[in-house]
Formats: C-alpha cells, structure tokens, sequence
C-alpha cells in the first residue's frame, strides 16, 4: 500500500509541476534537475509509472528509457479492463524493446495466470542478456511457470527472488550462479533435486530465505551448505490434514541440513518438526525458533519432541536466542534430557501459549551461565480445551524452583521483562524467586495490561513488599507494552 500511495504521490507531483513548464525558454524547477537525478527518481517508481513521465515535456520523452531498474506490475492494472493480461504483455514487449541502457540492474515481473509462458521466459532471456544484477518473478499462476535454465547460470546475478507458482527447466546440476548473494525463493512441494542441489550451487551467496510447502509423502532432503551464508530465513509448512497425518512417517521422511561456518542469524519456523541436523554454526550471533504445530498429538510431541535438541545442539554459541510458542510448548512435552550449554547467550526470549507450562525455566537459565537480558512473554494460545493425560487443562504459568539459584543469577542477569501477567500466585512466586536470588539485577519490568484496576493495586502491593536482594534493583510496570511506570 505503501508503495502505491508513493508511486500515485509521485506522478501526481510531477504532473502538477508541468502545468508550469514555461513555452519560451525557461524551465520548471524539476525539469532543470540534472538526468542523473531525474533518472534516480523514476527508478524508485514501478515502470508504468515511469514511463507516463514522457507525456510532462520533451524534457521527459525519453528519460524513463535510461532507468537501470525495470518494474512491471499487472496487479497495479484494474482487473476489469478488457484483455487487460495482452494489454501487459504488450507493453512488457515495448519497454524492452525501447530501452535504451546495455545492462540492467533489476528486472521485477509481478503477474496473474494470463501471462503467457512464452512471454515470461523470453522477457527473462532479454533481460539476462543485458547483465541483470537483480531478477524479481512473483506470478499467480493456476499451474506452475517454467523458468529458462539461462536464468540458473547467469555470472551477473546477484540477486534473485521466486515465487512458488514458478518451477526449474533446468537440470539441477547444471545450475551454477557464481555472483548470487541474496536468494528468496518459495518453493510448493519441492523434490530432492531442488532441495539438495540449488543452495550448495551458489558459493558467495551471503542471504537465503526459503518458504516451502512441503509434502508428507516424499523423502526430501533439504541441504543448505553454503560457505559464505551469513543470513538464513527458513519457513516449512506441511497443509496437511493433521488428524489423518501419520506423524512417524512425515517426520521421519523429512531431513533438513544445514551447514554455514560464517551464518550469523538463523530464523527456523516449521509447524512438523523433521529431522534436523546443524552443522559447523560456530558464527552464530542470533536464532529465531519456532517449530512444532498445536495439532500435533501429545504422544507425537513426546516421541518426536525431541528433534528440538538437535536444533539447539547445533546453535550453542548463539548470543541472542529467541524460543517461540510452539518451541516452548514442544521443550514441554520432550523428554528430561539436559540442554546443552550456551555460553555466549547473553539475550534470552521465551513466548510461551497458555496451553503449555514453563517447567523447563530453570533448565534454560542454568543452562547460560552468561545471560543478562530475560524477556518472558505469556501469550494466549489459539488452541482452546487441550486436556493433559489426567483430563485437566495446562496451568498457564507453572514455575518449579530449582534447587540451586542459576549461576546467571549472581553476576550477569541484569535485566528481566515478564509481560502479560495475570496476577497470579505462581507469578507472584516466580517475581519473588526473581527478586530474592538476583544479585546484579538493575531492572525488572512487568506488564500488567490484562489486569483490572483492583487486581493490578493488590498485585503491586505484593510485589513491593518482596526482598531485593540487589540494592540497585528498579521495578516498573505498565499496563501497556510501550510505557513503564517506575515501582
């Protein structure tokens, strides 16, 4: 939307200007600007855009046919307008033809299933064949759009972003794009020749993002080795019917690798937990993880649970952690088996649904022994009536005090955030266990928005008759995330 409103903002200005273009032979001020920042500007805009700038003056004609960035956008087009798909087409054709630079620095297709193939592969082959540095091709197709295999052993290439109605006509051993840095794909249940081969032909690329479908009834195999990789986003949706799922057969079946000695963030959401197996990330600095679905069975979660600590095995010396729901939940239900330690983690976060307890807390606290920042959430779940095996409902806060205070406690913890508090006595327990063993601690903030007034006054007596065992320690609260009132 943004986009868009810039985009109209921007013709709208320029047409407002040329109203005042003089007839003998003085300029408007824009029209005097130099081209290489007439030229920058029109590059900010979607083609279309651009090249209705020829219509302000002679001074404009032609501008728009040196802009290095080609953007064309059919979704920006009314979908009403009568053969509006040859209409796009057509003018795909005449921007390319016309253009007047020998190289372009980014190529962006965005289109519905009107387009034909044909067209779309030999604006690609164009565009290839000008050193395209950056190629953008986001199409709702009702089947899937095969892309040239020149498009795979482009040397300009650096950039490189696909939607998931695109696939390969290329073998994938033949792929080899030896300047790629940035990759965003999105991939509807891809094979092994895509998933083990297209990351590990791409030897400076620095930024992987990966969406996928994946599909339960193939053994797939998704191998990221990439030497370079600093950056790596990586989203597994299984749409699959989730009481009829044999989860041992999808989880076994599902293998995901990834290997990256200079990998610095890492994001891993997937909602079915294959196999992981994370190798040689001694550059981690921070991890984003959220794996697990809230329809999987308690039995399942129990047996394949454990895939968990193979993911946080491998991502030990992360300084910035992030668990989120389904992970917390997931760590619930997994066996007792002792987490490994991290000793760099200096920022913990913890999201954890309602549905689930926190009894694994002090393990993740013992287990950092380095940690200063601790920002707890308690969120509401989505998952409503999940009776535990005594047919109860999971408590939302459980706290269990470990026997020995965490090592964490005496010289680093400095900072912790609890948000969402209900008010209750096991969190009442858990501020005071906070307050009581925290000897650095220098700031705790509690949120208590989902408190009512009376609730909140009887809440904050209590906590402030609590033992600080630092004498530096501030307590502030807020009934909002934003703003915190000194305690």
């Amino acid at each position: 939307m943004f986009s868009f409103l810039f985009c109209k903002s921007t013709i709208e200005t320029m047409t407002s200007l040329s109203k005042h273009v003089n007839t003998g032979d003085g300029e408007d001020r824009i029209s005097s600007l130099p081209d290489s920042l007439l030229i920058h500007i029109l590059s900010l805009i979607p083609t279309k855009y651009a090249v209705r700038t020829s219509i302000l003056s002679l001074r404009w004609k032609d501008l728009w046919a040196f802009v290095p960035s080609l953007d064309f956008n059919e979704w920006l087009s009314a979908k009403t307008v009568p053969d509006n798909d040859l209409s796009f087409m057509n003018f795909v054709d005449r921007v390319l033809l016309l253009h007047k630079l020998p190289s372009i620095e980014k190529f962006a297709v965005r289109g519905h299933s009107g387009i034909a193939v044909s067209h779309l592969r030999e604006w690609i082959r164009v565009a290839i064949m000008r050193h395209v540095r950056a190629v953008d091709i986001q199409m709702f197709a009702d089947c899937p759009l095969s892309l040239p295999s020149e498009l795979f052993t482009c040397k300009t290439l650096i950039q490189l972003s696909l939607g998931k109605e695109l696939e390969f006509d290329t073998p994938l051993s033949s792929v080899w794009l030896p300047n790629l840095k940035d990759l965003d794909v999105s991939l509807d249940h891809p094979g092994n020749d895509i998933t083990q081969k297209l990351f590990s032909n791409c030897p400076m690329l620095e930024d992987l993002y990966i969406r996928a479908n994946m599909e339960n009834e193939k053994d797939i195999v998704l191998n990221v080795c990439a030497p370079a990789l600093k950056t790596l986003e990586l989203k597994l949706v299984a749409f699959l019917d989730f009481e009829q799922l044999d989860w041992g057969l999808v989880l076994s079946r599902n293998k995901i690798i990834i290997n990256a000695p200079v990998l610095e963030d890492l994001i891993v959401f997937d909602d079915y937990l294959p196999c992981y197996s994370l190798e040689n990330l001694s550059s981690l600095v921070s991890a984003y993880i959220n794996v697990g679905h809230w329809c999987m069975p308690v039995v399942e979660m129990k047996v394949h649970g454990n895939q968990l600590f193979k993911i946080l095995e491998g991502i030990t010396n992360v300084k910035f952690l992030t668990l989120h729901t389904a992970t917390m939940g997931v760590l619930d239900y997994a066996d007792d088996i002792k987490l490994p330690l991290f000793r760099n983690l200096i920022h913990l976060e913890l999201i954890v649904p309602g549905d689930f307890s926190w009894r694994r807390l002090p393990d993740l606290l013992c287990s950092a022994p380095n940690l200063g920042t601790l920002v707890m959430w308690k969120v509401r779940s989505c998952v409503k009536d999940l009776p535990n095996e005594e047919g109860d409902y999971y408590c939302n806060f459980s706290w269990v005090e470990p026997q020995k205070a965490p090592s964490c406690f005496l010289s680093h913890l400095e900072n912790l955030t609890i948000m969402r508090f209900d008010g209750e006595d096991h969190e009442l327990e858990l501020l005071k266990y906070f307050l009581e063993n925290g000897k650095v601690l220098k700031k705790v903030l509690i949120g208590c928005c989902h408190l009512t007034p009376e609730q909140k006054t009887n809440f904050l007596e209590k906590a402030g008759q609590f033992q600080r065992v630092s004498k530096t320690c501030q307590i502030e609260h807020s009934d909002s995330p934003d703003g915190f009132e000194m305690l």
